[in-house]
């Protein structure tokens, strides 16, 4: 296999992982050999890493807090609070999570970026048979950082998994998940909200291989954009042929804040069996003036106005986190990053 010349990102990279093991000695080979992904890789087409990364040099370094090792067993009803920060810098690092039969666990990964980083993390999770994992990812401070979350979930049969993705965006933030769901009453959901001002990139790339019969998956993604922002979609669904009785269905609605907004989609069904319901739907459009005309008529700002529309057209997918006290913090959040972007 020939190697390419690297760019200062690239080499950067590579030798931060000098020597490393398991997934990052598998992402240092495929840089060393293939490089940054960019717009000529099919699944990268609208997030030209190597591009964004530019002439990031040295190495960083990637904080975790909230895990005492790289091997994580949580207990029943425990709440796994993560901490994930990329400092300026080339940076990576991986975790293995384990929900053990019969167990139910919350995982809350909040990420953070600074300005000249490119972060690599990726978590390795596996949720056995009868178990529960309900996932939360939150993408917040990184406002000209690169990170790059990506995931390889193991669903088990007669298991479920919940997760719930919010970003505000960054240089570019890429939140990318793959499951292997066994089907046999075992049950994927895959949310996603993503609110992106000027300048931000945000990318929810996901993906569901049905393997065997008799599984669920659902999938709800919104967004808003707003002007010299970009916001990404791609998911898939590969249901083979002994993934009979297969029930999938994915959504993605998001809203143009402005005409010079940006917002690329690519939602694909790919199915090998001839008994399941499957389907997928995808729209895009701009905020109804009609319903903005009334609210000022009524003596509500236009600016307020707009935010109230936003919040409640981006909403619904954060009523699937179980927790009040986090979904109310979530909201928050989308309420004070509203009163920036409005």
């Amino acid at each position: 296999m020939g190697v390419i010349k690297p760019v200062a990102a690239e080499t950067a990279l590579i030798d931060a992982l000098d020597g490393a093991t398991g997934w990052l000695a598998q992402l240092r080979e495929a840089t060393r050999t293939q490089g940054l992904p960019t717009r000529r890789n099919e699944m990268w087409k609208w997030s030209d890493l190597r591009r964004a990364a530019g002439e990031i040099s040295g190495a960083g370094a990637i904080t975790l807090k909230g895990a005492a090792s790289d091997v994580l067993e949580p207990a029943d009803g425990e709440t796994v609070d993560l901490g994930i920060h990329a400092s300026a810098g080339a940076s990576a690092a991986a975790l293995k999570l384990t929900v053990k039969s019969g167990r139910a666990v919350t995982l809350v990964e909040r990420y953070g970026c600074d300005a000249g980083s490119l972060g690599n993390m990726h978590l390795d999770i596996t949720i056995e048979e009868g178990a529960r994992l309900e996932r939360i990812c939150i993408h917040d401070e990184a406002d000209q950082g690169i990170l790059i979350a990506s995931s390889k979930i193991d669903l088990a049969q007669h298991a479920k998994l919940t997760q719930i993705a919010l970003s505000f965006g960054g240089k570019l933030i890429r939140n990318e998940t793959h499951v292997m769901h066994a089907g046999e009453h075992s049950e994927a959901n895959l949310h996603g909200v993503y609110l992106l001002n000027a300048g931000r990139h945000f990318d929810y790339t996901t993906s569901v291989h049905h393997t065997g019969p008799g599984g669920v998956t659902r999938q709800l993604v919104k967004g808003a954009v707003a002007a010299h922002a970009r916001g990404v979609f791609q998911g898939k669904f590969k249901v083979d042929r002994a993934a009979q009785l297969t029930d999938a269905k994915m959504t993605h609605r998001a809203l143009m804040l402005d005409d010079r907004a940006e917002i690329d989609a690519k939602p694909e069904l790919e199915i090998y069996a001839d008994n399941v319901q499957c389907a997928h739907g995808n729209a895009i459009g701009t905020l109804d003036e009609t319903a903005l005309f009334y609210m000022r008529q009524r003596g509500i700002p236009l600016v307020q106005a707009q935010a109230l529309l936003i919040e409640s057209y981006l909403a619904e997918p954060l009523d699937f986190v179980t927790d009040e006290a986090l979904r109310d913090e979530l909201r928050a959040r989308l309420q004070q990053r509203l009163r920036s972007i409005s």
